[in-house]
């Protein structure tokens, strides 16, 4: 008896020094947002032109695009803004490079999960293969934290976003 008091009070400290004290004031947070991915894992061939930092006349090719560049600026940016949010307007699968259409997306659901995607909308591209498209397993994946909470009428289908579940 007295070794589950020693133990139920021990449990309970360890516990209570695991809480951080709340903020006093307004807490800054940071709104990590992306849209349009639409499964381009990999940069474009050349990069993207940018007018030239140095001459506004010329324009200049800079790597970026796909899934690593897009990883690399989310961890920096997460690196300076402890409180963020990292979350997406939609459009991140459909009309996909053959590399993530190929297998239904799941690349880029797995790639964006990596990244830390917490929360997406749904855009058009969402429902390329209807609304059932919005049922398959990487829509309904799509992000791992869930859907953004709220609901919408698209294509005469009443969407739980909250679940990434459909009804007709």
């Amino acid at each position: 008896m007295h070794c589950r008091i020693v133990l139920a009070l021990l449990l309970a400290g360890w516990l209570a020094s695991c809480t951080t004290p709340r903020p006093t004031g307004p807490v800054a947070v940071k709104v990590l947002a992306i849209n349009d991915f639409h499964g381009n894992l990999k940069p474009p061939q050349g990069g993207i032109r940018i007018r030239d930092p140095q001459d506004a006349g010329k324009t200049v090719n800079v790597a970026a695009g796909g899934a690593e560049h897009l990883a690399s600026a989310v961890s920096e940016l997460r690196a300076q803004n402890p409180n963020h949010i990292f979350v997406a307007a939609g459009d991140l699968i459909g009309a996909s490079p053959l590399t993530s259409a190929l297998f239904h997306d799941e690349p880029t659901v797995e790639a964006l999960g990596a990244m830390g995607l917490e929360a997406s909308a749904v855009g058009n591209h969402e429902f390329d293969h209807g609304s059932a498209g919005a049922a398959a397993p990487a829509t309904r994946r799509l992000p791992p934290g869930g859907w953004l909470q709220g609901a919408a009428t698209v294509c005469g289908c009443a969407l739980s976003l909250a679940r990434g579940q459909h009804d007709r």
